[in-house]
């Protein structure tokens, strides 16, 4: 079953318009005439690097806040619009899909403005999102050429008539900027939790590798200890001669291999026995007599026993079939088997 795309990131969309080409009365009284040619040589002379410009509800003498950023400018018949957005707050986008705020008023630096980034062109300083306030330059399409007076900005506004002269003209963009502001505080909140969960993570992590190398270090030494155990158990049953020095290494490396194995069961009579292969094995050797006799034996009686290898003593016998498997590469059993067939013959 195919899943459903995951919802996009709400943004602006390009090719806003923001101005079109005339002549345009400011706040203060003064005409200006901005043409096709004037706004194609703003859409060139804008450079984020060296001003960017932000969108903004109304027109702040500061440009601030500033809830995204215009990057790139292009005319296209007569009309100046956003090429391209950056940064756009996604609550602000979807206040302005939604339809709550419609108009834009754009602020210019003046050409002569001392403070004009790009000096002898109309730099756009921000884009305003008005609500009650209709921008000074009508009939752009639905997504103003206006600016504060701050420096040599021109403001492009027009008066409010519709509202009674005791309510504030900008009634919607301060409902717009608390909501804004709710919207902020919300993101922050969630990043804040966001951030608390990864360093929780992170932190429960770096406990979980600690426990796990000290899990592996305990198993490598319960590891060392038992394999110690082994050779000591090895050892033990070469000095009481119930295993041949030649055999060791191969006994320790079989309790090695046993050690993992699960525990057996076997029945003797009416009782049921549960011994672990190690255990097993570890017994056949603590009740198993000597393979060699390394006593001496008083003469006489070694010599009347039958089959007795001429009075020779486990130790000479042993010392012979050493030399014997080493002069001839045979197993210690067939050395064994020669020496004493050659002293009893």
């Amino acid at each position: 079953m195919p899943q459903a795309a995951a919802p996009s990131t709400p943004s602006l969309p390009d090719g806003i318009e923001i101005f079109a080409a005339g002549t345009r009365t400011a706040d203060d009284g003064t005409v200006h005439t901005i043409t096709e040619a004037d706004l194609a040589a703003s859409a060139a002379a804008y450079d984020p690097a060296v001003h960017e410009a932000p969108h903004t509800v109304g027109h702040p003498k500061h440009n601030a806040p500033a809830y995204g950023w215009v990057g790139r400018l292009a005319v296209q018949g007569g009309v100046l619009r956003i090429a391209e957005h950056k940064q756009v707050e996604p609550q602000f986008a979807e206040l302005v899909a939604s339809g709550r705020v419609k108009k834009r008023s754009t602020s210019f630096y003046h050409p002569q403005d001392p403070s004009n980034p790009k000096p002898g062109t109309w730099y756009v300083r921000h884009v305003a999102w008005l609500g009650a306030q209709p921008p000074a330059v009508k009939g752009l399409k639905d997504v103003n050429f206006s600016e504060d007076d701050a420096g040599g900005a021109v403001s492009f506004s027009e008066p409010v008539t519709a509202q009674p002269s005791t309510q504030e003209p900008d009634d919607m963009s301060k409902e717009l900027q608390a909501q804004l502001d709710e919207a902020n505080a919300k993101l922050a909140a969630e990043k804040a939790a966001r951030e608390k969960a990864e360093a929780d993570a992170k932190e429960a992590g770096k406990k979980a590798e600690a426990a796990e190398t000290k899990s592996a270090s305990f198993a490598e030494r319960a590891r060392a200890d038992r394999t110690a155990g082994f050779v000591s158990f090895a050892e033990a049953q070469v000095e009481a001669g119930k295993l041949l020095p030649k055999d060791q290494a191969m006994a320790v490396a079989t309790l090695e291999a046993l050690a993992d194995a699960k525990p057996v069961e076997f029945s003797e009579g009416d009782t049921t026995t549960k011994v672990t292969p190690v255990a097993w094995f570890q017994g056949l050797f603590s009740g198993a007599k000597p393979v060699v006799n390394f006593g001496e034996f008083a003469g006489g009686k070694v010599a009347s026993e039958a089959g007795a290898a001429k009075g020779k003593s486990d130790a000479e016998i042993d010392k012979a079939a050493q030399a014997y498997m080493r002069q001839h590469k045979v197993s210690y059993a067939e050395a064994l088997t020669a020496v004493t067939t050659s002293f009893t013959s």
